[in-house]
């Protein structure tokens, strides 16, 4: 059997090979823009044009050095042809990059190595915002841009690495900034103190859990009627808000007013998270006073990207409004956030000083074992001499993989000591990540990939790795394994 990390080392080098040699014309997993019933036409013109907005007189770099200032343009409107400079200048991204030169360059170069979510960067990245012509060419150069941020992040803040949600994120920031001012931008929306987007892509999302029980309690407090309600109808806060706050209403508004929500978000952060959704309940309280659990979940999940009776200028003023009734209860502000919400290791560790470890030759499996494929392990027939052993397999494949380059190659790792049938993360993942492993046995591994989690589970399949498990069935198997 071929050794399972080989596996995943070919798989990563295939996927980074395609992104190097970009977008091919004609490629079959092209969209035709012309059949896609679903492509809006003011999705693709926004990022060139805004009827109402004029960058004539305007001096983004002026605007910086007076906040009062700046905040008026905020909540007026952001140009378009300006959006980039003003979100740069609102996380301070000139500083970052002074500060860190070179370093995206390394990580982007790390994760092509070591990265363990390459492959569910990669289905993320072909599903994203499809119908903007912006990422809907196939290896474009977007969706290239979109690929390196997110895998250079993903070994940047290893506690993180990468979740379900970062792809949408990256891609807005990506529509505006190009690609390294959109790495440190991620960078700074995860880890400062004004935004800490870190605790929304951790194990147990706990910031999203203290936003929830925050807007909970805005509800009992201010549309009592309505909290109970959604209460009796049982379509709970959990439910409709967690693509809110973690997507920061991206994909759950228009996209023209997504994009001024983000300006606001930039600049007010978190609380402008609380405001919004306050204001989303508050605007359309009449509406959901008659709807059914169906009706609600549709129109609080569906129907609310559509387009609003009010324009987005309106809908701002009435943010603007909810915080300042929010700000004079002192309810603008979630409960302060735990220390868990922060990264605790230490960012944008480099592993130069360690052993590299070699990018196989992309090879196929029937390179590594003959004609018809791998010879996987079977029970032996009777009265037959059982096969070679897996490390016996293993180290004839990878001695017929040295033959095959001329190029000299780095020795590979040790093999590792024997792994539990219940299987544990890789030891770069700290033990608050390793709840669902707590009583899985092997067959019950979880297979959620929209969770935080890594995927895939790096184990091994051999029977000589497998060892007791608390599953009586794993017991009876090992039992039944010795006695032959």
């Amino acid at each position: 059997m071929v050794k399972m990390e080989t596996l995943l080392a070919l798989e990563r080098a295939e996927i980074v090979a395609k992104y190097e040699q970009g977008h091919q014309s004609g490629s079959p997993a092209d969209p035709d823009p012309w059949d896609d019933s679903d492509l809006s036409c003011y999705k693709v013109t926004y990022r060139w044009e805004q009827p109402g907005l004029s960058t004539q007189g305007l001096s983004i770099h002026g605007l910086s050095t007076h906040k009062a200032r700046m905040r008026r343009r905020v909540y007026k409107g952001i140009p378009p042809q300006v959006r980039g400079q003003a979100w740069s200048l609102l996380l301070d991204l000139e500083k970052v990059k002074v500060e860190n030169q070179g370093k995206y360059q390394r990580m982007k170069e790390q994760a092509r190595l070591y990265s363990r979510d390459i492959k569910y960067i990669d289905m993320d990245v072909s599903r994203t915002f499809q119908n903007n012509i912006m990422f809907q060419e196939r290896y474009g150069i977007k969706q290239q841009a979109l690929f390196n941020v997110l895998t250079a992040y993903s070994v940047y803040n290893t506690e993180v690495g990468y979740c379900h949600g970062m792809n949408q994120i990256v891609a807005v920031l990506l529509m505006f900034l190009n690609e390294e001012n959109a790495f440190w931008a991620l960078a700074q929306l995860m880890d400062n103190k004004r935004h800490a987007m870190h605790g929304f892509f951790i194990p147990e999302f706990p910031k999203l859990q203290r936003l929830q029980a925050h807007h909970d309690k805005i509800l009992e407090r201010t549309l009592p009627k309505l909290k109970r309600h959604l209460d009796k109808e049982y379509m709970y806060t959990e439910i409709y808000t967690k693509l809110w706050f973690q997507h920061c209403f991206i994909d759950q508004t228009p996209f023209s007013l997504t994009l001024r929500l983000w300006d606001v978000y930039i600049l007010e952060g978190e609380r402008m998270l609380t405001a919004m959704a306050y204001t989303i309940i508050k605007l359309h309280r009449k509406h959901l006073l008659k709807l059914p659990l169906q009706g609600l979940y549709e129109f609080l999940q569906d129907k609310i990207s559509g387009p609003w009776a009010l324009e987005d200028d309106a809908v701002i003023k009435k943010l603007q409004a909810s915080m300042a009734e929010l700000h004079r209860k002192n309810w603008d502000l979630p409960p302060p956030a735990k220390p868990e919400e922060f990264p605790t290791r230490t960012l944008g560790v480099e592993r130069s000083s360690l052993e590299p470890k070699p990018c196989p030759t992309i090879i196929s499996i029937k390179e590594l074992s003959g004609e018809d494929g791998p010879d996987l392990p079977g029970p032996p027939a009777k009265h037959q001499q059982p096969g070679p052993s897996h490390s016996q397999a293993c180290l004839k494949a990878e001695e017929h993989q040295q033959e095959q380059t001329m190029a000299p190659q780095l020795r590979w790792r040790a093999r590792e000591p024997p792994r539990l049938a219940c299987p544990f993360p890789p030891l770069d993942i700290p033990q608050d990540r390793m709840w669902p492993w707590r009583w899985a046995s092997l067959p019950n591994i979880p297979r959620n990939y929209e969770c935080p989690l890594k995927w895939p589970i790096d184990i091994g399949f051999e029977p000589e790795c497998w060892d007791l498990c608390p599953s009586a069935r794993a017991k009876v198997a090992l039992r039944a394994t010795l006695q032959a």
